[in-house]
């Protein structure tokens, strides 16, 4: 299992709006080997929102799957000249361990 955050830094006042744009189709959820999508909104810091979008996929074969797709780049067209996005990183992180209420 395989969880890619994008942490992307934004003006404060336009994270709920940039939010909503994880929330239409966009292709990822039929990508072979999605599990799901959080998008986290961290309280505004010195005039700075926080998006925190965290995929979790079946393996790396996968996420690379999706970043080389047709789907991928359509809905990444334009992004980097949204003037709100002061900028991201990304960072991946393979599951070790995880617990339920059951176990």
């Amino acid at each position: 299992m395989l969880v890619v955050t994008n942490t992307i830094k934004i003006k404060e006042g336009h994270g709920e709006a940039m939010a909503q744009r994880f929330g239409g189709t966009n292709g990822v959820q039929e990508m072979p080997g999605f599990v799901r999508m959080e998008v986290w909104h961290g309280s505004p810091k010195e005039g700075v929102e926080e998006l925190k979008i965290c995929t979790v996929w079946e393996n790396e074969e996968a996420f690379k799957g999706w970043t080389s797709s047709d789907s991928f780049r359509q809905s990444h067209r334009g992004a980097g000249g949204n003037e709100a996005i002061l900028g991201a990183s990304l960072d991946k992180y393979e599951l070790l361990l995880s617990r339920t209420p059951e176990n």
